[in-house]
């Protein structure tokens, strides 16, 4: 996996509600996916065999560390480029 950043994540998969439409598979020997759960907005390391997770996580750092830990590598790291916009609304 390359850079990956959290808002990739946001966006629900209409096959599987719940859960992001974005997933990262890790090395294939793993059969292991990094995904998001968007009901409980937690990241996952779940089998993609059975989509049950093996692993949960607070943030998408700790499961990027918890990846290339498995992986042995660090070549996966959390990077963002979107900006977050604001509006500015008044009621004048």
């Amino acid at each position: 996996m390359p850079a990956v950043c959290e808002h990739e994540f946001m966006q629900e998969d209409p096959n599987n509600p719940g859960f992001s439409m974005t997933e990262y598979d890790l090395y294939a020997k793993f059969g292991l996916t990094l995904r998001k759960n968007l009901r409980f907005n937690e990241y996952e390391l779940a089998k993609i065999s059975t989509g049950v997770a093996q692993f949960g996580f607070k943030t998408l750092q700790e499961a990027i560390a918890k990846a290339n830990e498995l992986e042995g590598t660090t070549n996966t790291w959390v990077e963002c480029k979107h900006r977050m916009v604001i509006k500015n609304v008044s009621n004048f």
